[in-house]
């Protein structure tokens, strides 16, 4: 009688799938809360970022000094001011509010294109300004006009920023060997009104920009 071949049982391969199907939906059940926090899953919705504009209460006031037509004292103006977000900016900003000039009776004690290569204000207090060439006019200018104006400037960057103490002034990253008015540019300058005369207060308020 010939021999019978039965064909294997397939349940244990079937029972074998349930269980591995049953280990990968746990596997996936627990993974999948993780894998849709990744930057890759998640939707990729962009929220455009609108920059702020500086809000008022940012807005201060500042004090800015011009030499007189006549006389040899200045004459104070109060700006409304709007920070730059940081101090070189800001420095920036009230020169060349200086050398925009400050209407009538007073003279710009910087010339609108005059030239600032850099500031930069050390740990102690002391605003390093490099200008062009062009400072060189500004300082060699006849009689008390030098003066005026290397007082002007230094009394408005120390009265308006609190962080200045003393400017040193160059030109083109090298010192300047002139003595005005008793101030020796090689160093720093401290404010100084000329003839040591405080310069007259007045209560106009305009905008520094």
């Amino acid at each position: 009688m010939p021999r019978v071949v039965r064909p294997p049982a397939l349940w244990p391969w079937f029972s074998l799938l349930v269980a591995s199907l049953g280990v990968i939906a746990a596997i996936v059940w627990t993974a999948w809360p993780w894998a849709m926090s990744l930057p890759g899953v998640t939707s990729r919705r962009v929220v455009s970022a609108v920059p702020a504009g500086p809000a008022p209460s940012e807005r201060r006031r500042i004090r800015l000094f011009f030499p007189q037509n006549s006389g040899d004292t200045l004459k104070e103006q109060e700006r409304e001011f709007t920070p730059r977000g940081s101090l070189t900016a800001d420095v920036r900003a009230v020169l060349h509010a200086l050398a925009s000039g400050g209407g009538p009776g007073v003279l710009a004690p910087l010339s609108p294109g005059l030239e600032i290569r850099q500031a930069y204000l050390d740990a102690v207090g002391i605003l390093y300004l490099d200008f062009g060439k062009g400072i060189q006019g500004v300082f060699g200018g006849p009689g008390p006009q030098s003066e005026m104006a290397l007082s002007a400037i230094v009394t408005t960057l120390t009265t308006s920023f609190s962080e200045i103490k003393r400017v040193q002034f160059l030109s083109e990253g090298h010192e300047l060997a002139e003595v005005i008015g008793g101030a020796d540019l090689r160093r720093p300058v401290a404010p100084r009104f000329p003839g040591e005369e405080g310069p007259p207060i007045t209560s106009g308020l305009q905008d520094a920009e």
